[in-house]
C-alpha cells in the first residue's frame, strides 16, 4: 500500500467515527481533512544521515 491509499484509508476512517461519534463529530471531519491534505501533497523526499563515531573498544585499550 502506498501512502497516498494509507492516508485515504485513514481519512474514510475517520469519517465512519464521525458518523459513529456524535458527541466528538467535529473533531473527526478535522482528522480526515488533514488524512485527505496529506494524501494529496506531494511526497518530499527523505534525507537519513547516519553518523559514524570512532572506535570506542580501540581508545580505552590505549
Amino acid at each position: 500500500m502506498d501512502r497516498k491509499a494509507a492516508c485515504l484509508l485513514k481519512a474514510a476512517v475517520c469519517r465512519e467515527q464521525a458518523l459513529a461519534d456524535p458527541l466528538n463529530h467535529d473533531y473527526w471531519v478535522d482528522e480526515a481533512i488533514k488524512w485527505l491534505e496529506l494524501a494529496h501533497a506531494p511526497a518530499s523526499p527523505v534525507v537519513v544521515t547516519i553518523e559514524f563515531s570512532p572506535n570506542v573498544r580501540g581508545l580505552a585499550a590505549e
